[in-house]
């Protein structure tokens, strides 16, 4: 699972001037993003990429801050407002922290639009 992150923080780091996700999705290259996205091998990466440090369960206390983003059962359930501040508002992630890359956003949307299956 590492690899996978790692190669995806490296080709976002590669590609950090080519798209910012502020690509309209109807615009990304259709084959940018995985056909058939699963929640390991792709949404995963992504949620710990961008949100699992804010948005997962407190060492200390296992509370998350809002939404928890940690399991696929929770990321499935906050889907609406996932959804809204990442695609709609773009308010997520906040501040300087890196956003996903608009074929990033393509994986997230289509692996929901496919059944947010949890394999």
């Amino acid at each position: 699972m590492w690899r996978a992150i790692l190669s995806w923080s490296l080709l976002g780091v590669v590609c950090l001037g080519c798209d910012l996700g502020d690509q309209p999705l109807s615009e990304v290259d259709p084959e940018a993003a995985p056909a058939e996205p699963t929640w390991t091998e792709h949404v995963q990466p992504l949620m710990e990429i961008y949100c699992t440090a804010c948005h997962a369960p407190d060492a200390q206390t296992g509370e998350s801050e809002g939404y928890g983003f940690d399991t696929c059962a929770k990321t499935k359930r906050a889907w609406g407002p996932l959804y809204q501040s990442t695609f709609v508002v773009r308010d997520m992630p906040p501040g300087g922290a890196p956003r996903p890359l608009s074929w990033e956003l393509l994986t997230l949307e289509r692996w929901h639009a496919q059944g947010a299956r949890c394999d």
